[in-house]
């Protein structure tokens, strides 16, 4: 990587910022500044660029030291700018910011308002409203997650026909929907997350109604490992069901060993090899 910058998301005056610290306050360890960190690679000829949504189950944000995704997003961050992509990390406002887990009435829930989402949409604004000034395609912008941050990666790539907020300045002129998707190990993907049981059964296997979608959806990478004992495989495969009758270009890859949150880094198992796949897929869709 040449260097990277951080970048808020929202101007300090913004109602949409000032809503959500007033709605963290009572939150420990709460991210109320969500900002994006910005990996450029070496050659600065326009690149296309990938916006990147850790996990966390809408809690918190696995970008610590011992994140698979390196710390801040920086491995993830190194694969994309090595292979000349610009890489956006995305550190969006948590906790409970998306649909997530209530361990005390152990139902999970809708936040009153989606500011993951709207972080979503927001950087997917600035990034592209600043492509010629970044170096980056604007019809080449993406987006990428893993887990709970997969899950947004779909939002973003679902819900782009309109915004979440009211606009903050120019930048929110600029369309929101990305080139190009890919949910790794997608969370919160079935009707499950809408508290139906039992958990296994046919109707919480159906997808989950606040993903929409349509042949206009991008087209998007699934990929998932079978042996996932956190968000199943069948959550990829009950969305990849959805994009093919919705006559959208959609493309799963399983790997029979993985497990959940191998991220970037080598385990010794088929899952390894996702980050190739990805780039030749990226290569296919003529996105890189």
């Amino acid at each position: 990587m040449a260097y990277w910058r951080e970048i808020p998301l929202w101007p300090e005056d913004s109602p949409v910022l000032q809503a959500g610290i007033e709605a963290l306050a009572h939150e420990d360890w709460a991210l109320t500044h969500p900002s994006i960190l910005v990996y450029w690679p070496v050659a600065r000829a326009p690149s296309a660029a990938v916006l990147v949504f850790p996990g966390g189950g809408y809690k918190a944000l696995g970008i610590g030291p011992n994140s698979n995704l390196g710390l801040y997003g920086s491995d993830v961050c190194k694969w994309l700018t090595d292979a000349g992509i610009t890489c956006v990390l995305v550190k969006y406002r948590v906790p409970n910011t998306g649909c997530n887990w209530n361990p005390v009435t152990k139902r999970h829930e809708s936040p009153a308002i989606p500011m993951a989402l709207q972080d979503a949409q927001r950087a997917m604004s600035l990034v592209r409203y600043n492509a010629a000034e970044w170096g980056i395609d604007p019809d080449r912008i993406g987006v990428m997650g893993f887990s709970a941050g997969g899950n947004l990666a779909v939002l973003s790539s679902t819900k782009f026909a309109s915004r979440t907020y009211a606009p903050a300045d120019a930048a929110d002129a600029v369309p929101l929907r990305p080139d190009f998707a890919i949910p790794v190990y997608a969370g919160h993907m079935t009707m499950e997350h809408h508290n139906l049981r039992p958990k296994d059964s046919a109707a919480a296997r159906a997808l989950n109604t606040d993903i929409v979608v349509s042949a206009a959806v991008p087209p998007t990478l699934l990929i998932h490992a079978k042996d996932d004992p956190v968000d199943p495989v069948e959550y990829s495969e009950v969305y990849d069901n959805a994009l093919r009758e919705a006559g959208a270009n959609v493309t799963l890859i399983r790997y029979e060993t993985g497990g959940h949150a191998f991220g970037v880094r080598r385990k010794g198992t088929d899952s390894d090899r996702w980050t190739q796949d990805a780039l030749r897929w990226l290569g296919d869709i003529g996105m890189r």
